[in-house]
């Protein structure tokens, strides 16, 4: 079973996307730490569309286990990235999804596979499951006030062809 836990930045944007679900496409479950759960029914609009994803995707609630380690990791990351790397870790989840560099450097350096919103946009449009990247980051741009550079996202569509 190829199972991840998911930050709060990717939930938001793929939520804001309407892309959740396709998450199915790579993995069985999607964790979801309680801080990431917290920080993201702080935006109003989220909550309700977080709790229906619990109902019909393959988002699951999950809770850190280990404190301590949680802590550990706190002053280079906030809250809802250290526990999901260490939701991760106790789960034995293969993937970290998040945006942060810092948060997926140090997911790697704990032996997960870390991916974030562009690596996730580009699979899907390389495999034909989303028509238009640059379309779809410029509303996160817009909306959420996403930033990432058009190299970035031209390297992003670049490496698609590399599994997640």
């Amino acid at each position: 079973m190829r199972s991840a836990v998911v930050d709060s930045s990717v939930l938001i944007n793929l939520t804001h996307l309407n892309l959740v679900p396709e998450l199915s496409l790579f993995f069985d479950r999607v964790y979801v730490a309680r801080a990431v759960q917290m920080e993201v029914n702080r935006k109003g609009r989220f909550r309700y569309r977080l709790n229906k994803l619990f109902e019909t995707s393959v988002l699951r609630r999950c809770v850190a286990g280990n404190e301590w380690n949680v802590r550990l990791l706190q002053p280079d990351l906030d809250l809802g990235e250290a526990e999901a790397i260490i939701q991760a870790q106790e789960l034995g989840a293969e993937f970290f999804i998040g945006d942060e560099k810092r948060a997926r450097d140090v997911a790697k350096n704990m032996k997960q596979k870390a991916v974030g919103t562009l690596g996730i946009l580009a699979r899907l449009y390389r495999d034909g499951r989303v028509q238009d990247i640059y379309l779809l980051v410029e509303k996160l741009r817009r909306d959420l006030r996403y930033r990432v550079s058009d190299r970035l996202v031209q390297e992003a569509v670049e490496k698609a062809s590399e599994p997640i």
